[in-house]
């Protein structure tokens, strides 16, 4: 197979007449090296779900390219002897082209890398010619510094690249030579071999012969890309792709790479274990390499997060699938079980809400909450270790004295459902006063009564009795902290 010369050699630059600083001249007159490292830019999702996941790096059709030069038909000179200057006639030499073209710029496909350049530790800005280095590279294929460049080891890229399979395909590698002017030249295509040996023959070998100039010569303007090629010419109009697994060397993220994607990229990069992940940041119109990041720590989970239950992912979501179901089935047989309690708490709320609202200048509502049950005891989700409470419910009757947000009373009840068909019920009695430097809550009075559920009618009765002395027994306080005499809470 042929390649190009892949030799790299200081290009000499012609500067307007404009006075240079003496960083910047000594930047442009420092010797470049060459590394064996090449880059690729492109957005997240395609690194990730497209090179990362799948392992292959696309060969895309030549004719996608963002050059004129490459992606406008190729009308190579037509030679011929006297006695073939009829075929197929001045008029069919359209048709000829567009046949040549189709075999040849129609069926090759190409995958545009960067080169990568190291400067002397003098130079101000050392990593100016790196290969992922280019802040215009990273705005337009690397998704406006959000995606990620990619680094290939060159040897070990351009070897996968030759081991593809069809031998009948030609592949050429090399770095692009940027030219102000680019004919087909002066060497074309006979058509007397075309007559002789088909147009697909004689296209190949003129691409073949004239592999440099057709794929290897850019228009100067894009000489910023420091672009080196992989070409296949095949028999295919469809891409191909190269295996990258012992290739890719590295990843590099874009200034601008969103941390919410992190996750995602660290899973797709478990396949390649040895890959280097490096961070840029843009400061003071330097782009700088903050160097390696560690998957491992972003990877494992916290302490806090590890499972209590040992098993697999699948036997620990069957086993919460289990639970859920089990205190689905026993939170209805629940529900029947404190129907009637908790109606009796909606009656005997709801009365002492509407006697509260009888006191001066306040005003009670009462509504389905249960304030009453203590955070301890609070239900907790199917599964999890502690007390089951299969149900729990209540009510609650708030008395705000106006105007509102200054000073509350709150009194509620509530009824919970254990296991054993014991009941427990709850009632509670507080006041809070509104601040905006912090509000200050007080319980006066609790009560908490655990029973069977052949008792708990009768424990119920007896608890929403205190209730009522309770709030009784508050209301003196709660007049004075809000300012009303007693000849007035009369």
């Amino acid at each position: 197979m042929t390649s190009s010369d892949s030799s790299t050699s200081n290009r000499v630059f012609a500067f307007p007449q404009i006075a240079l600083d003496a960083s910047e001249l000594e930047m442009i007159t420092a010797q470049r090296s060459e590394t064996n490292d090449l880059y690729h830019y492109t957005n997240a999702n395609v690194a990730m779900y497209n090179i990362l996941t799948s392992g292959t790096l696309r060969l895309s059709p030549f004719e996608s390219t963002n050059d004129l030069w490459e992606s406008r038909p190729l009308h190579p000179n037509l030679s011929s002897h006297h006695d073939d200057k009829d075929w197929p006639g001045d008029a069919g030499h359209m048709d000829l082209w567009a046949d040549i073209d189709r075999n040849i710029r129609l069926h090759t496909k190409v995958t545009c890398l960067t080169r990568d350049f190291t400067l002397p530790n003098r130079v101000l800005n050392r990593d100016a010619s790196r290969g992922w280095g280019h802040l215009s590279l990273w705005a337009h294929y690397g998704a406006g510094h959000t995606g990620v460049c990619l680094r290939f080891d060159r040897a070990r890229l351009i070897k996968a690249f030759q081991e593809q399979t069809d031998s009948a395909a030609l592949r050429f590698h090399g770095p692009v030579r940027y030219v102000s002017t680019q004919g087909v030249g002066p060497h074309g295509l006979d058509i007397g071999q075309i007559r002789e040996f088909g147009v697909d023959a004689a296209a190949l070998a003129y691409a073949e012969a004239n592999h440099e100039s057709l794929f290897f010569r850019k228009y100067w303007d894009w000489e910023n890309e420091a672009e080196y090629r992989l070409v296949l010419l095949d028999q295919s109009l469809l891409p191909a792709y190269i295996n990258i697994h012992d290739a890719l060397s590295g990843v590099v993220l874009g200034d601008a790479f969103p941390e919410g994607r992190r996750a995602a990229l660290w899973e797709t990069l478990r396949a390649y274990p040895d890959v280097e992940v490096q961070q840029l940041r843009f400061q003071n119109r330097y782009l700088h390499d903050f160097g390696s990041l560690t998957p491992k720590a972003a990877t494992e989970a916290a302490s806090w997060a590890k499972p209590r239950r040992s098993g697999s992912l699948e036997e620990r979501l069957g086993a919460l699938r289990d639970a859920t179901t089990e205190a689905n089935e026993l939170r209805e047989a629940a529900k029947l079980l404190a129907a009637d309690h908790l109606t009796v708490i909606d009656g005997a709320i709801s009365a002492l809400c509407s006697e509260l609202g009888s006191w001066p200048e306040v005003e009670s509502t009462a509504w389905p909450h249960s304030p009453a049950v203590p955070a301890e005891q609070s239900a907790r989700r199917p599964g999890t270790p502690g007390e089951r409470v299969h149900h729990e419910g209540g009510f609650m009757c708030m008395v705000e004295n106006l105007p509102k947000c200054s000073l509350t009373l709150v009194a509620a009840a509530a009824v919970q459902v254990l296991d054993g068909h014991r009941l427990r019920l709850h009632g509670v009695v507080t006041t809070e006063q509104r601040d905006p430097e912090g509000n200050s809550r007080a319980e006066h009075w609790r009560d908490t009564r655990e029973v069977p559920a052949d008792e708990a009618a009768a424990a119920l009765s007896a608890l929403l009795a205190e209730l009522r002395t309770a709030v009784a027994a508050v209301r003196p306080d709660f007049d004075e902290q809000r300012g009303q005499t007693s000849r007035e809470a009369g």
